[in-house]
């Protein structure tokens, strides 16, 4: 027993393949997302007031996002890596405020009122909605005053907000955006050590932050600012661009350094209980953010054989994500949370999966059949194919690679194509 918890393989090693569990963690960080989403919009309270539960599933998100997209941006040209991760996103999320704008939110606005007058072009209805939500940025949480006197959430915060779980995605973008740039001036593939500098000064920042919060008890330079805004995506907390950004850079760390980084079960369960110590103090935000994204890997890596397989080929992640909201604040205003927590959340979560299901099959499945396409005016002509093709084996010299296709490997299917961090 011994022997296997010292047992040390390299990251680049250990992770081999879709032999990681990866998808199982994402589905639990969303339905853990659904859970606290409960307490809030169904009672008005948090789940529990120490340890930040929807806090904890984000930065899962956001850790496993940039191990995986990072990876995905070294092997491919950057326009297709940009293809790919507008296919993942944007599909799921322009049909997801399509139904809310123009069914959910006409469907609840005539039952309480019997008209639709003063919905949609009100300066904060539906169709306002679609244009500020469209490419990502949570610009407009509410739709007029749905929601915000009929549910326990909208009386709390006089607020009215139909998904929240949205303002996430303005942040994964932003992150997709940063890596982009590191591949189009090759710092992922010649000077990586500028990801590992910028996880180092984020790493001390955040450490900085946490000490001064615990020792004076006031917000810092990088609590309760504002970075933006930033052209269709609106503005970014500073508190969280730094929580969640270190995520993402530690995970596309990760994936740079992969060969170098030693996994062994000793350092993960210490990994997880300094998480579990932080957390339990409320504390979570700050230097354990480094040890989490360690217990992410390992427990991708380390979870039963039979868990990799969720998420692999049936992605229900991301519905269940940018549904659940909706879902939730229906239920409350029609009164489900009176059947107690355990009910309500369950009634939720099933109407959520439902959702979840048809949005995969429908519409993120469908959406990425596109990943080999190619603009007209960047596709082979069909002569220009023909003739590659007839080119004789013999002219390769020596040596010589004859051009095609590398083979696909175990593995080299963009698995991070998973639902974007969020709450």
């Amino acid at each position: 027993m011994g022997g296997r918890l010292l047992r040390t393989a390299p990251l680049a090693t250990a992770y081999t393949g879709r032999a990681n569990s990866f998808g199982f963690l994402r589905l639990c960080f969303s339905i853990a997302v659904v859970l606290a989403h409960a307490a809030v919009l169904g009672y008005a309270r948090p789940l529990t007031t120490v340890v930040d539960v929807p806090g904890l599933a984000v930065a899962g998100f956001f850790g496993i996002s940039g191990f995986l997209i990072t990876r995905s941006a070294r092997r491919s040209p950057l326009p297709r890596f940009l293809w790919h991760r507008a296919l993942r996103i944007l599909p799921g999320l322009w049909v997801c405020l399509l139904v809310t704008a123009l069914v959910v939110a006409p469907v609840l606005w005539y039952l309480d009122r019997g008209t639709l007058g003063g919905l949609l072009r009100h300066p904060t209805g539906a169709l306002n909605y679609l244009s500020q939500n469209w490419w990502g940025g949570l610009r407009q949480g509410g739709i007029v005053d749905l929601f915000r006197w009929d549910t326990p959430y909208g009386e709390m915060s006089r607020r009215s907000l139909v998904n929240g779980s949205l303002w996430t995605l303005s942040y994964e973008i932003l992150c997709y955006l940063v890596v982009a740039a590191m591949a189009l001036l090759a710092v992922l593939r010649r000077a990586r050590w500028l990801v590992l500098a910028s996880v180092v000064g984020l790493f001390g920042v955040l450490c900085w932050n946490h000490y001064e919060v615990l020792r004076f008890g006031l917000p810092t330079l990088w609590s309760g600012g504002t970075f933006g805004p930033v052209p269709l995506l609106g503005e970014f907390s500073q508190t969280w661009l730094l929580w969640y950004g270190f995520m993402f850079m530690a995970g596309a760390a990760a994936d740079l350094y992969r060969d170098k980084i030693p996994m062994n079960d000793l350092l993960g369960v210490v990994a997880l209980v300094v998480v579990t110590w932080f957390a339990l103090r409320g504390e979570f935000f700050g230097p354990a953010l480094l040890a989490y994204e360690y217990v992410i890997l390992w427990l991708a890596i380390r979870l039963p054989a039979r868990l990799q397989g969720i998420g692999q080929r049936t992605d229900y992640s991301y519905g269940l994500y940018i549904y659940s909201f909706v879902v939730q604040q229906v239920m409350a205003k029609y009164g489900v949370p009176a059947l107690g927590f355990v009910g309500y959340f369950l009634a939720s979560l099933a109407v959520s999966f439902v959702l979840a299901f048809g949005s995969w099959h429908l519409v993120e499945k469908q959406a990425l059949r596109l990943k080999g396409w190619q603009p007209p005016a960047v596709r082979p002509s069909r002569w220009r194919r023909r003739r590659r093709s007839a080119a004789p084996p013999a002219l390769a010299g020596a040596g010589d690679a004859v051009p095609g296709p590398v083979p696909a490997q175990a593995g080299d299917a963009e698995s991070g194509d998973g639902p974007p961090a969020r709450v």
